[in-house]
């Protein structure tokens, strides 16, 4: 299976740095750009099948890459949901540092130690968003499935993979509209094709 995680377009809150959280925040313009690009870049990639965020961003994003295919449908995935910022949704990420000082840092390099408060651990996220992965890895062998969702979900999916403790979550790069390729089963083994992308799929998917 070849894995194609996208993260959501941007929305007025991004640029603010402001936690979103279950909020249902539309797309603005350049989030729209950004699923068009998506779009135009992956029209020559079969795809088989679109997993989202039930979140109304991460819908959006993922309506918007598949219009014209009438064939594909975008089936809500509560397993790649935003985490659960509890306390923290709301709030920009420096009135996190400032109010939440010693959580904010253990999330940025210890994330395998914290849980929001109020809300989720980084480890319960990571286990309930591989798990929805790989129930779609049983359902779509040798497919291209889709699927769109939120930074740090789509990171602590790529480092499970990878082998890579969750402590490193901030190491990977996922901006809004980017693409990241894993790919199950080549004769080398699972491997990450792309991370945090921009353009054409062509270049990373010629098969």
């Amino acid at each position: 299976m070849d894995l194609l995680l996208v993260r959501h377009g941007q929305t007025d809150w991004n640029p603010r740095q402001k936690i979103m959280g279950p909020h249902p925040i539309p797309l603005n313009q350049t989030g729209i750009q950004q699923a068009q690009n998506l779009r135009n870049w992956l029209k020559d990639i079969p795809i088989h099948a679109v997993y989202s965020s039930p979140m109304a961003r991460a819908v959006e994003t993922a309506s918007i890459i598949i219009e014209g295919r009438k064939n594909l449908q975008v089936v809500p995935e509560k397993g790649v949901a935003e985490i659960d910022y509890g306390d923290w949704v709301g709030m920009t990420f420096g009135d996190v540092e400032k109010n939440y000082n010693k959580e904010y840092y253990d999330y940025r390099f210890q994330a395998s130690t914290v849980k929001v408060p109020g809300g989720e651990a980084v480890t319960d996220v990571q286990k309930r968003s591989v798990a929805a992965i790989e129930k779609m890895r049983a359902k779509h062998v040798g497919e291209k499935v889709l699927v769109v969702s939120h930074a740090d979900v789509l990171k602590a999916i790529i480092i499970h993979y990878l082998g890579v403790s969750l402590d490193h979550l901030q190491c990977v790069g996922s901006d809004n509209g980017s693409l990241a390729v894993y790919r199950f089963g080549t004769d080398w083994g699972d491997r990450l094709m792309a991370l945090n992308y921009f353009g054409d799929m062509r270049k990373i998917l010629p098969w």
